[in-house]
């Protein structure tokens, strides 16, 4: 596939994932079934592993089977694991993690969003891809109200937004930015931390600001965004000395109760909780309490279980009288205590959090090191080491996969004529020549001297022979462009060529054949081409 359709086919899936997200997402999965079988189809794995991921984002956004979407993303990571793509394992992960928030299990949450992080903590991914991660991790922290760690990942995806071929995080980045903020300031007022959430108020506004300037947001969102500005408003002059009038309050009140019926029309579940909890919020401290009461609708459906604690404590105190009996103070205290003990907990978690992080960057930081073990410091190509370490293992599934072997035709003398110094130059020359002639999921390899490899990996149950005779014309291709690269530039009269041998198979269960096999395969396809000087045809 060529370098600009693989670059429209991941744009588009992208493109499809944000529109899972959103009120418009009728069709989207869909859609994503089929990029991911023409991807498959075109054997280009990645951008086919891709749209399978938003596959599985739009059944845990839209579906209620978390069995069946736990099934499918453990699919995921072992399918990217074996890609060894960094950026889709880390997204397999990220959404593990979700749901390991929503199974209230902490430690795989941290596990998994702290190794997600650290994958993508790599200047040599691409920005959009490392976004889509930092929003997928920042989502699952927010589960459990690590609304700081959260943030900070938001942060840097925003950073990274004018660095990605398209804007297409930049909404998805600044909504979440102003609601994790609503749900931060509601964790303050219940803890009685009014000066904390009153600064939360402010940077929330900020947030909100932030959002409704944004182009192409949909339109559930921006309506979230607008009543939040209001609301956020109204918050913040119910706080003020002195309040507002009564008259204005009436009329702000009229306009978030027209926002409020907008978003129940709508289905939304993110901001209507806050807009119901924080208009009592500022109803109680204006001293009308009945009014307050009034808001806090108990068919009012919420995502965020903040949201629901936070709606249950202002409905006690929009119900308790400004002189509360013993009992009602006693019940106030303990209800205090309680919410201490949880955000002390929370604590407790975000420095587990990110301590997690760290430790999972340190590992990175090792596997990188590991990797580096497996590159030929000339060429810059995989080395022998990587290329024994794939005859000894084998994929989880059955996927077809061809090798070819390629071999410089009378090196020896390019070197006894030229010098070492030149035949260094023409290997990196080929090296240069494979790597442009390689896909995503595919590797190129120097196996020592001028002897040098290409692994083409086809998807899980893909056709073999569709992917052998991808394997044929790529080998014809390479042969072509180092025959035709202008060697002249190194020393004149220069003009290596090369011989290819092909093989290709079935690896992984429930097929027993071995790389090693099909590596014999290659060898002795080599020796006939070495023998003609040439790429043998397809059979």
């Amino acid at each position: 596939m060529p370098a600009d359709a693989v670059t429209r086919a991941r744009l588009r899936a992208y493109e499809l994932m944000e529109q899972a997200q959103s009120e418009s997402h009728q069709g989207v999965r869909e859609r994503l079934v089929e990029l991911e079988a023409t991807c498959t189809e075109r054997a280009f794995p990645e951008t086919a592993q891709l749209a399978a991921t938003g596959v599985v984002l739009y059944d845990l956004v839209h579906g209620d089977d978390r069995q069946a979407v736990a099934f499918e993303v453990e699919d995921l990571i072992n399918r990217a694991t074996g890609l060894d793509a960094p950026a889709l394992i880390a997204a397999a992960l990220g959404l593990r993690a979700i749901l390991g928030g929503i199974a209230h299990d902490s430690p795989a949450l941290l596990g998994d969003a702290g190794r997600a992080a650290a994958l993508v903590d790599s200047d040599e991914l691409p920005a959009l891809d490392r976004c889509f991660v930092w929003v997928l991790c920042a989502g699952a922290y927010n589960t459990l109200g690590l609304w700081e760690l959260a943030d900070e990942l938001y942060d840097r995806a925003a950073e990274h937004g004018p660095l990605c071929e398209q804007p297409i995080q930049q909404a998805a980045v600044v909504v979440n930015r102003f609601l994790i903020r609503m749900e931060w300031t509601a964790a303050l007022f219940e803890l009685g931390m009014q000066d904390d959430a009153l600064e939360q108020v402010r940077r929330a506004s900020l947030a909100v600001r932030d959002a409704l300037r944004t182009r192409g947001l949909p339109r559930l969102w921006r309506l979230g965004a607008s009543a939040c500005r209001h609301l956020l408003d109204f918050v913040k002059a119910a706080f003020m000395e002195p309040g507002p009038e009564a008259a204005d309050v009436d009329e702000r009140l009229e306009r978030l109760e027209s926002f409020r019926a907008q978003l129940a029309e709508a289905g939304d579940v993110e901001v209507l909780p806050f807009l119901e909890g924080f208009a009592a919020v500022a109803l109680i401290r204006l001293g009308r309490r009945d009014d307050a009461a009034s808001w806090l609708s108990d068919t009012t459906d919420s995502t965020s279980s903040g949201a629901r604690s936070f709606r249950a404590w202002v409905r006690a105190e929009a119900l308790t009288p400004p002189e509360p009996d013993a009992a009602l103070s006693a019940t106030r205290d303990y209800g205090t205590l309680v919410t201490r003990m949880r955000w002390n907990a929370r604590n407790g978690v975000l420095t587990a959090a990110r301590s997690k992080i760290v430790e999972e960057k340190l590992t990175a930081e090792h596997a990188i090191l590991a990797r580096e073990v497996m590159l030929d410091p000339m060429t810059g190509l995989e080395n022998r080491r990587a290329f024994d370490h794939w005859l000894a293992s084998a994929p989880t599934q059955a996927r077809p996969t061809a090798l070819l072997l390629i071999d410089l035709d009378a090196f020896k003398g390019v070197n006894d004529r030229y010098g070492h110094a030149v035949g260094d130059d023409v290997l990196r020359g080929v090296a240069e020549v494979l790597a442009q002639h390689v896909r995503q999921g595919d590797k190129a390899l120097r196996l020592g001297g001028d002897e040098f490899a290409v692994l083409l990996n086809g998807s899980p149950g893909a056709d073999e022979a569709k992917l052998r005779r991808v394997a044929f014309a790529r080998s014809r291709a390479i042969r072509a462009a180092v025959a035709h690269r202008d060697w002249d530039e190194i020393t004149p009269g220069l003009a290596p060529t090369i011989s290819i041998g092909v093989a290709s198979g079935m690896l992984g269960l429930p097929r027993t054949e071995t790389a090693e096999e099909i590596y014999r395969r290659a060898d002795r396809d080599l020796y006939i081409a070495k023998s003609r000087r040439a790429v043998p045809d397809v059979p």
